[in-house]
């Protein structure tokens, strides 16, 4: 990925079909992306295409697609303490 020689690609492919497997025993998934943007956007893309409630955080590219998902404009440490300290 962007000039890395040693990418493991079958090793991408093994945690690929273990996510999948995951999602279809899951309930209610929640996709967390924690500061991506938009100028990679290949978090936010795979978060998407999981069709699931999306949290965004990030303090400058916050802005979410749909009504169901939640956007955070603040930094990873303040809304992953936030998060936390609602148990």
């Amino acid at each position: 990925m962007f000039g890395d020689w040693d990418y493991q690609g079958q090793r991408y492919a093994q945690q690929e079909s273990r996510l999948h497997a995951w999602l279809t025993r899951a309930d209610c998934p929640v996709v967390i992306e924690i500061g991506a943007g938009t100028a990679i956007p290949s978090a936010r893309h795979v978060g998407e295409s999981i069709n699931c409630q999306l949290i965004h955080i990030n303090p400058s590219e916050w802005e979410v697609g749909l009504k169901r998902d939640i956007s955070l404009p603040m930094s990873a440490m303040e809304a992953l303490i936030q998060i936390t300290d609602m148990r």
